[in-house]
């Protein structure tokens, strides 16, 4: 039979197809993790293992012999530590983090394979090396104990872990178990055929490599939606890896299988988190930074045990800046509705929460301010009662006790002349009644908040005169001088200019018992001067009472000063001064 058509070529050329095809496959369509590096290097091996018997075979002396064997011989020695490791990531072991344990198993494959290339000085690792014969020595079976420990751990690791997800992934858990079994049961098959020459098998016949690349093929179907590929798209780091969303994909094994970006710049940094841990290790990470409530211990629960449904709600993370995440899992399911992991999704609402902060601070200054303005406007409220009550007992207590003082002028007049001369007392009495008459409508005017009568329809002057013919009847001589008020037609000055001339009126003749009075006003420099002199009772000491008071408020109210004198014999005087503004005079 022709060498190229030799079954045992065959098989070893699917072998190096298989795992040439997988590797290609893998590399170009898988993302780079510890899982896939470690399994490439297992069908690395497996490929140079089977070329390397392709190149024994095809030997023609001892010296190609000798290369091809070293050759083959660097995969074989090597690979049942690649298969190890291979174990470690696909259960993501814990081994994995300590680093002395994983150099250590480097030490015993690297010190065979010195004793493999250095045989032609002890010949302790091939005893016999001839073309047709090949001895093996003490060294080798050394190294096939090292190697099946390695393997047999390998495999009990796998096991052990199919067998604890078999309820949730019975067919992926039946197919990986299957699938380690079967290197061993090649390899021991060989070995037996050559040991005891059973000749089951040409010696020849080693499909130990061809095993390792099925069972590797079977590992990469029965993960290929789950791990290599992940379980997410093949476009996660293109899509997911610069959303502003922190994502992290925890797989069914509750192990950190992916995360973008933002996971990491926030929660992975200094390898808090890395991937491959266990979701604990994030737990664990996010209790000692959070704000801790009994929402947040649901929350926490549902990141670590929730396998069902959608579940979603609020972290505050204090550490190393303070910042919301509004936390969404979304669990993962195949086809067959079976479990495959859940996605959590961090949404930083930190700005959204500062201004709700921000809102309910400006609404509790609002509030605040708005009881302030209640009581200022309750405050402005019962100023404006007082200030409308003091106005109003202003005008009646100036109109009324104005009227009331001529009635009783008039009335004492017509009393005594009612005996001596009964005409003279019936035109007392006439005016009597008129200034009665003129009075109670002042007094109605004055509850309306209306300005007297007599400045409604005449100039300050003009009603001054009016109002000193009131007074004439009493008997009371009154000389009036002014001077500048041709234009002046300002309302507010001349009502206040009105009822101090009017109170002072009414002093004179009630209290002063005044024969003559002067009034003399004065308008120049924007300013006006009011001098009020009677020749009536006199007063050593001036108690300010409801009409001088409301004349000096009145004045005050225009920001004008008002001064009230009397020698104590005889005499009472008053002097004001208003500053006014040029547009007031016309």
């Amino acid at each position: 039979m022709k060498p190229f058509l030799d079954t045992f070529i065959v098989l070893q050329s699917i072998s190096v197809v298989l795992s040439l095809s997988m590797i290609i496959f893998f590399l170009l369509r898988s993302k780079k993790t510890h899982l896939l590096l470690s399994y490439l290097w297992c069908q690395a091996l497996i490929f140079v293992w089977s070329t390397g018997q392709i190149l024994v075979v095809f030997s023609q002396n001892n010296t190609t012999l000798k290369l091809s064997m070293i050759y083959e011989y660097t995969a074989i020695i090597f690979v049942s530590l690649a298969w190890l490791l291979f174990c470690l990531n696909y259960t993501y072991s814990r081994l994995l983090v300590k680093k002395r344990l994983i150099m250590l198993l480097f030490i015993p494959p690297t010190l065979m394979y010195c004793t493999l290339i250095t045989n032609n000085f002890h010949h302790l690792f091939f005893s016999s090396f001839k073309y047709n014969e090949v001895v093996f020595g003490p060294l080798f079976w050394l190294h096939v104990a090292i190697s099946y420990l390695y393997m047999i751990t390998g495999a009990v690791i796998l096991i052990k872990s199919s067998v604890k997800n078999l309820g949730y992934a019975r067919n992926r858990s039946i197919l990986l178990f299957i699938a380690s079994i079967i290197p061993f049961v090649a390899n021991i098959a060989y070995l037996t055929n050559r040991i005891f020459d059973l000749n089951l098998l040409s010696n020849r016949y080693d499909i130990t490599p061809l095993s390792f690349s099925l069972t590797l093929l079977f590992f990469a179907i029965a993960t290929f939606k789950y791990r290599f590929m992940n379980i997410v798209p093949i476009a996660f780091r293109r899509i997911v890896h610069n959303l502003n969303e922190s994502i992290v994909v925890i797989d069914s094994l509750n192990n950190i299988d992916n995360y973008n970006k933002s996971f990491e710049d926030y929660f992975a940094k200094n390898n808090q988190v890395k991937v491959y841990d266990n979701i604990n290790k994030l737990i664990r990470s996010l209790k000692n930074d959070i704000l801790y409530t009994p929402e947040t211990e649901k929350l926490i629960n549902s990141i670590k045990y929730e396998k069902t449904a959608n579940t979603s709600g609020e972290l505050t993370v204090l550490n190393p800046t303070k910042r919301c995440f509004r936390v969404n899992i979304q669990p993962l399911f195949g086809s067959k509705n079976e479990y495959l992991g859940r996605i959590i999704i961090f949404y930083d609402i930190t700005e959204y929460k500062n201004l709700l902060d921000e809102v309910n601070e400006k609404n509790a200054e609002l509030s605040a301010m708005n009881e302030q303005l209640a009581e200022y406007a309750e405050t402005v409220e019962e100023l404006a009662i007082i200030k409308e009550r003091n106005r109003f007992a202003r005008d009646v207590h100036d109109t009324l006790g104005h009227t009331m003082t001529l009635l009783i002028s008039l009335l004492e007049v017509s009393s005594i002349m009612c005996k001596q001369n009964p005409e003279k007392a019936e035109e007392k009495l006439s005016e009597a009644l008129k200034a009665s008459r003129d009075g109670l409508r002042e007094l109605r005017r004055s509850i309306k908040g209306l300005d007297p009568e007599k400045l409604k329809n005449e100039d300050i002057i003009t009603s001054i005169k009016t109002m000193i013919d009131d007074f004439k009847p009493s008997g009371m001589d009154i000389d009036f001088t002014y001077e500048g008020f041709s234009s002046f037609v300002s309302a507010n000055y001349s009502k206040v200019i009105f009822r101090v001339c009017q109170e002072a009126l009414t002093n004179s003749l009630r209290h002063g018992k005044a024969k003559h009075v002067n009034i003399i006003l004065k308008l120049n420099d924007n300013k006006i001067k009011i001098f009020i002199f009677d020749d009536g009772c006199g007063s050593p000491n001036i108690k300010k009472g409801f009409g001088l008071s409301g004349m000096e408020q009145r004045v005050k109210d225009l920001d004008g000063n008002i001064v009230f004198g009397s020698d104590g014999e005889s005499g009472f005087n008053i002097r004001l001064e208003i500053p006014i503004k040029n547009q007031e005079v016309l």
